[in-house]
């Protein structure tokens, strides 16, 4: 079995949420606090006239909860929305994701003093709507009445769908899954080029073997279910967007195209791409492999892409040299090379908050103004404004600035939704980890999973 070096990696892991996109989630991608944090600041007084006096002179004071992203993260644009707005102030609360599913509703409900808030683009952004404000007359008011002109029209129409047609919500980041993120140095050191095909694939497996037997072509957390179900779930929309149809539109899960996703997936396996050892990683072990150079790709969701650049690498204390993004090679020639992607955290404006207005301008500057470029730096993932850019400078080599561009445009042409459902993905990965470990045939798998998938737990 393949030896992993251990040794302690001062970086930020994005844990999976458990839920997913469509029910208690936003993605399978979750905030980078492992706990509640909170910027100090005291609570603010509303005055005869409505607005707010923090006792800084006037200054109004924004109560903003969420569970993504961190307060280092964030630190760079509440500072620019902050010098840029002098009498307005962010404080920021970041709670782990379960907390903040659980806490924020009742907190809502009763009254507590909250103006901005996370929206999970799942069942939360559902369970929370009636507590969040229309905001097109808002964005009208302080970006102007074409405000829809600078924002994605699918962001739109996906956070939409999700309040009952009315803008409640505004996209922070959108991400997909699954991404390659390869160490361009030992792809060039063992001579090979990015592969797009399984063939491909399978001679540059072979090439790392001869000269590194011990290293992976590639490693996931195959021991996690969920994440499982992202990789076949990815071969899936290879080949179109029957995991919409499955989703929105009752395509049954024993139908060809899954049958032909899970043989698809399990080909890595048998082709020899794949090693079996990695279905023994979980998504940290996975991890440590590729930033000890012991793999040659990592597959994760578009939100790791801070690992295609140097400064944020070094930020983390991650050695490599160099790291490029890939699309997972296509089993079948004449498919496509893609993702399924989606909303991944949204903001929105509490309605019964008496500082809207206030409210209106931070939220217009992180998603359709200077912020939503400033917090794109992290590269957490990409934005809905439409002339959204990243600092080029970040990247300090072409593959890296061309791994950018690969993941911007998988982003933007994916395949299918990244709209997960929350419990299912689990038991769905878990079908998909028994077929690779030989336990279940891929007939018994989609035959057990139509029956659970219409069992009405879901």
């Amino acid at each position: 079995m393949k030896k992993v070096l251990s040794f302690a990696l001062t970086l930020v892991m994005c844990v999976p949420l458990l839920g997913g996109c469509g029910s208690s989630a936003p993605s399978e991608q979750p905030a980078d606090t492992p706990a509640a944090e909170s910027s100090a600041a005291e609570a603010p007084v509303a005055n005869e006239s409505g607005t707010v006096d923090s006792g800084t002179g006037g200054q109004t004071t924004l109560e903003y909860w969420t569970w993504f992203p961190s307060q280092d993260q964030y630190a760079e644009t509440i500072a620019a929305f902050e010098a840029a707005n002098p009498d307005i102030k962010i404080n920021l609360t970041v709670m782990e994701s379960k907390a903040f599913q659980e806490k924020t509703p009742m907190a809502l409900s009763t009254g507590e003093d909250i103006d901005i808030v996370g929206v999970q683009p799942s069942a939360f952004a559902t369970q929370v709507q009636d507590y969040l404000a229309d905001l097109d007359p808002l964005m009208a008011q302080a970006v102007g009445a074409d405000w829809k002109s600078k924002y994605s029209e699918t962001a739109l129409a996906q956070g939409n769908s999700l309040t009952n047609d009315a803008t409640k919500l505004l996209t922070l980041t959108n991400s997909g899954s699954m991404v390659g993120f390869y160490n361009a140095a030992l792809m060039k050191e063992i001579g090979a080029e990015v592969p797009t095909t399984l063939a491909e694939y399978k001679d540059v497996a072979a090439k790392l073997a001869a000269m590194y037997p011990d290293k992976y072509a590639g490693v996931f957390g195959g021991r996690e279910a969920w994440i499982v179900d992202e990789m076949m779930l990815t071969v899936l929309g290879q080949k179109g967007d029957y995991y919409n149809q499955w989703r929105y539109n009752g395509a049954n899960v024993d139908g060809e195209e899954f049958r032909t996703a899970i043989n698809g997936f399990k080909k890595f396996f048998d082709e020899g791409v794949f090693s079996m050892d990695t279905m023994d990683l979980d998504a940290a072990g996975a991890m440590e492999a590729f930033v000890n150079g012991d793999a040659l790709v990592f597959y994760m969701g578009s939100w790791e892409a801070y690992m295609l650049s140097q400064q944020l690498r070094e930020g983390r204390s991650i050695a490599l040299e160099d790291v490029g993004a890939m699309a997972l090679p296509v089993v079948d020639a004449g498919d496509t090379l893609s993702v399924r992607s989606y909303i991944d955290s949204g903001i929105g404006i509490v309605d019964a908050s008496e500082k809207k207005e206030a409210a209106a301008k931070f939220v217009a500057f992180v998603t359709l103004q200077e912020g939503a470029d400033i917090f794109g730096k992290q590269l957490t993932g990409t934005s809905a404004k439409k002339d959204f850019a990243v600092d080029a400078s970040l990247f300090a080599s072409d593959t890296a600035s061309q791994g950018w561009d690969t993941v911007v445009k998988l982003l933007a042409e994916g395949t299918a939704d990244r709209n997960n459902v929350s419990g299912y993905s689990d038991v769905e990965g878990a079908a998909v980890q028994s077929v690779i470990n030989g336990s279940l045939t891929t007939d018994q798998a989609v035959a057990d999973l139509q029956a659970e998938w219409i069992s009405g737990k879901y």
